[in-house]
């Protein structure tokens, strides 16, 4: 039986306008690289329309694709979107708080 892997998808969203930008990625241990890192979320703002006006921040999601599992942070700035070690420990700290749950889902199986 073979499973799909459906990967992890890397999100943006403007607070304030809801514009969000994704992309999916089949193998996210690759984004613990912090240039990988950097670069895909730069490449997500730069494809926001309203990334300018974001008085009320932004919001990076990292969702496991095979699971639902998903979690987010708040950045209230662009500049800390575009500060390379934020963004960098961003997306680092996102997939491990993901790939935790996936291994406390593992490790405590409840009989009840």
């Amino acid at each position: 039986m073979d499973i799909e892997n459906k990967g992890y998808t890397l999100e943006v969203v403007n607070y304030a306008s809801k514009e969000k930008q994704a992309k999916v990625y089949l193998k996210p241990m690759s984004l613990y690289v912090p240039d990988i890192a950097v670069q895909a979320l730069n490449e997500l703002v730069e494809n926001l329309a309203s990334k300018e006006n974001a008085p009320k921040g932004f919001v990076v999601t990292v969702t496991n694709n095979n699971n639902g599992v998903s979690v987010d942070k708040n950045l209230a700035t662009l500049a800390e979107l575009h500060d390379a070690t934020t963004a960098a420990d961003t997306v680092k700290d996102l997939i491990n708080i993901v790939r935790g749950y996936d291994t406390d889902e593992e490790v405590n199986v409840c009989g009840w």
